[in-house]
């Protein structure tokens, strides 16, 4: 009896360890594959169906998204401007909870008025770009036909500056704030000014701005009976002490001539006439300009022609002017023709033959591929601000635009809406 007794308990008792083994392996079994669930779902990258943005954790206006990693495509981020696609919040601690996203210029479905309103500007990091408009705005005003051309050098301003005055009625002023203000406001003017492409409009820009720093200016024929001219470039030269290697080895201006003007155009005395020519650059007035790309920070022009288009466009306070449109600098005389047409007024084709062409002082089609990046990088203020499609070269150097919170509002803004600007992207704003 204690035999069989002792038999059937050991039985039982297996029975139960072998029961109690497959609930612990089942338990297990459940635990693990719930890890594995989690860890694919946490890990799952999600494609957008608009355009060809990557995002992680599925929609960009969740907790979850860390929006300074991404690149936006311009249309998302014109639906965040508009309010369309709720803003991403929960951003990483780096960057004190503010949220960056990040997407290329000229990819906005904006205009480039639109996009300048929406624009912030370091006013203090600009400052040497914005010193002629501190008090004054140099504009171009017709009152017949209530409308301000705002002069921006080296974008159609020539042309521009003509058209207002030759077929609009319009006279050069120096503008105060508060007059433009309520010309604006108060007398319903409207305010336009031309744009160009910033890479090509540099090249033109340093030309103009090389040709009044030369040394030249401080005496010689060309300065001999404008002792204002004299005495203005007194006190700007300094300006080029950062870039002795400019004017090496030259002193009047003639010198300078002989290194892009054919020797039989000089020989007629017609010096003008040299700027219908192709220069006839060794390479010494190229090398120096790249030399200067090199070394300029894009932050101290030596010369108001450098300034950037989009701190023509803005008060010294990093405001941008009540623009009524912005049109393109390339097709000059078409745009005059409709905007005096809204006006009343024909200008003939052929008509306006006031812009300044010239050939430049060395071959465009020579600089470095590497000097034009850094072109477009120094520039980066106009490709955000004006939304300008970066040219091919430029393509991959990584530059980037940021729509971004700010700290505090902007005081031009009038609403409630929320409070986020376009400026370039920089790695530690």
């Amino acid at each position: 009896m204690l035999s069989s007794s002792g038999a059937g308990g050991t039985s039982d008792s297996t029975q139960r360890k072998g029961t109690t083994t497959i609930l612990l392996l089942l338990i297990a079994f459940l635990i693990g594959i719930s890890s594995i669930f989690n860890l694919i779902v946490g890990n799952q990258v999600a494609i957008k169906s608009v355009g060809t943005n990557v995002v992680t954790d599925n929609d960009p206006t969740t907790k979850q998204l860390p929006p300074n990693l991404n690149v936006y495509n311009g249309e998302e981020i014109t639906k965040f401007l508009t309010g369309e696609l709720q803003f991403p919040t929960g951003c990483t601690n780096h960057m004190n909870g503010r949220c960056r996203l990040k997407f290329k210029p000229g990819t906005l479905q904006l205009s480039s008025v639109q996009t300048l309103q929406q624009c912030y500007v370091d006013a203090n990091k600009y400052k040497e770009h914005t010193l002629r408009s501190r008090n004054t705005v140099a504009a171009s005003v017709s009152h017949k036909h209530k409308m301000i051309y705002r002069n921006i050098p080296k974008s159609a301003s020539s042309t521009s500056r003509h058209a207002m005055m030759d077929f609009l009625e319009g006279q050069d002023l120096q503008l105060k704030h508060d007059e433009l203000i309520n010309l604006i406001h108060e007398d319903n003017y409207t305010m336009v000014s031309f744009i160009r492409e910033p890479l090509t409009r540099f090249y033109s820009s340093y030309d103009e701005a090389y040709f009044r720093m030369g040394p030249w200016m401080g005496e010689g024929e060309i300065v001999w009976d404008k002792p204002k001219l004299r005495e203005w470039f007194k006190n700007v030269k300094h300006k080029m002490d950062k870039y002795p290697y400019l004017y090496e080895g030259m002193k009047e201006i003639n010198d300078f001539r002989k290194m892009y003007c054919p020797t039989e155009v000089l020989g007629t005395g017609r010096f003008l006439d040299c700027n219908e020519y192709d220069s006839i650059d060794d390479g010494r007035l190229l090398k120096r300009f790249e030399q200067f790309v090199h070394d300029y920070d894009g932050i101290e022009p030596f010369d108001v022609h450098l300034n950037m288009q989009t701190t023509n466009l803005i008060y010294e306070t990093g405001k941008p002017l009540p623009m009524s449109a912005l049109y393109n600098a390339s097709d000059a005389e078409k745009e005059w023709q409709e905007v005096a047409s809204q006006k009343g007024v024909t200008i003939p084709d052929g008509a306006m033959k006031h812009g300044r062409h010239q050939s430049r002082r060395f071959d465009v089609s020579k600089v470095s591929e590497v000097t034009q990046q850094k072109i477009c990088q120094l520039l980066a203020l106009d490709y955000c601000c004006l939304n300008f499609k970066l040219p091919e070269v430029c393509d991959d150097v990584g530059l980037y635009c940021a729509l971004e919170q700010m700290e505090g509002q902007r005081m031009w803004k009038k609403d409630d809406s929320l409070n986020v600007v376009i400026r370039p992207w920089e790695q530690h704003p």
